[in-house]
């Protein structure tokens, strides 16, 4: 069953929005760079899901493929 990514992409995209806000707002500079860390490592994380989606797509169409060339048998030119 294919995987819709859309949903933990988006979240993905309000954590790091909340991180930024936070770093934004932080009154001490370790506290910033961890926030705008933590940020930039939820912008990272999101294209992962929508690579995971892409890849099991992929897969289940080659294993579709799979099962009705076993079916049918290799076809012959």
């Amino acid at each position: 069953m294919l995987h819709d990514s859309t949903g933990e992409i988006a979240k993905c995209q309000l954590l790091a929005d909340d991180a930024d806000q936070r770093a934004a707002t932080s009154g001490d500079e370790t506290s910033r760079k961890d926030y705008e860390l933590l940020a930039r490592s939820w912008r990272r994380l999101a294209p992962s899901y929508q690579f995971a989606s892409h890849l099991e797509g992929f897969l289940d169409t080659d294993k579709k493929l799979l099962r009705r060339i076993r079916a049918t048998g290799p076809k012959r030119p």
